[in-house]
């Protein structure tokens, strides 16, 4: 036997008329809602049709986001009812710390806490990034969370409150991040913000050197690391550089394909993989080959970059061999 009390049998709530959810007379898949979150919402529907910013108002929406955390308009009138009040929003951000660890894969929460700061508005946000950095940590790959440090730093630089140390610390612990997990595709992209995208971004500033210097790193360290494929990829196209003067720290792991034909590699003056390559690494690297036909194809050597591509699909990559044709038939 159940021991909830009914809101309509609560002194607090004796006022209201609960409005029912409104299914339609025949609904098609009816929703077995529990009886609480049904009585809860039933009288969330009256009070935010009367527009009602109390205390209970509160109290209510505090409850059914614990049943319900990814309820978007719960959330949109219990900020307005904070606001109407003028309650303490530090004491509301301390509730969402509770939230947001509970509810990590929920955008509301993430959005709510976004519209608190931007009412706070602290002269630093340095308390706010520790937290989202130890929101990392237990799931370092959460979409929600990423984006939010990404709008936190967007923001608060806006208002010039991120200053130039700021951003190195931020830069170092986004290195510790892909220290720790070099396949962390979020990391990747928020250094690719913090050294590229943002205004002064210090990747800029020498030509793409030092970020094409430290993705051949993170490639020599996990060569079937696309991530940092990608990344690298990103940098040439962004300083419109060429691949083929690449080519000294790719071709040792295309070895195994006819695309492996040793260079000199005696100016070359970014990392190189180690000689010889660790006997863990699987070759050649499909990635890798997929560099060199490219690098090909810009020089207009097209049928020795048709040849890889056929390879590719033929031998060392046939789950995507479908691509791999399409790639072919394209230089052809």
């Amino acid at each position: 036997m159940s021991s909830y009390i009914p809101l309509s049998h609560r002194e607090q709530w004796a006022d209201i008329t609960p409005i029912p959810q409104d299914d339609g007379p025949d609904p098609l898949v009816p929703i077995m809602y529990s009886t609480e979150y049904r009585d809860a919402m039933d009288h969330f529907r009256a009070i935010s049709l009367a527009k009602e910013h109390s205390e209970r108002a509160l109290e209510l929406t505090e409850a059914i986001i614990r049943m319900n955390p990814a309820h978007y308009t719960v959330w949109q009138f219990r900020m307005a009812t904070l606001l109407a009040l003028n309650k303490d929003l530090e004491t509301e951000l301390e509730l969402m710390n509770e939230f947001a660890r509970e509810n990590l894969k929920s955008y509301q929460v993430w959005h709510h806490r976004l519209l608190l700061l931007t009412e706070i508005s602290p002269q630093s946000p340095s308390k706010e990034i520790d937290y989202i950095h130890d929101s990392l940590l237990p799931d370092p790959k959460n979409y929600h969370t990423w984006a939010y440090l990404h709008w936190l730093y967007s923001h608060f630089s806006s208002l010039g409150r991120i200053s130039e140390a700021d951003w190195d610390r931020e830069v170092r612990w986004c290195e510790e991040m892909l220290r720790t997990d070099g396949r962390n595709n979020s990391a990747w992209g928020w250094r690719w913000f913090l050294m590229m995208s943002r205004p002064g971004g210090k990747g800029t500033q020498d030509g793409g050197k030092g970020e094409i210097t430290y993705a051949l790193k993170a490639i020599h360290l996990i060569p079937h690391n696309v991530s940092a494929w990608n990344y690298l990829r990103g940098i040439l196209t962004h300083f419109k550089l060429p691949l083929a003067p690449l080519s000294p720290a790719v071709v040792p792991y295309t070895e195994g394909s006819t695309a492996f034909a040793p260079v000199d590699s005696s100016s070359f003056d970014f990392p190189l993989p180690s000689v010889p390559l660790p006997a863990h690494t699987p070759l050649p690297v499909p990635l890798a080959l997929e560099f060199q036909a490219d690098a090909l194809a810009e020089q207009r050597r097209t049928g020795e970059a048709s040849a890889i591509f056929a390879e590719l699909s033929q031998q060392f990559d046939r789950m995507r061999a479908g691509y791999w044709e399409y790639r072919r038939r394209a230089c052809e």
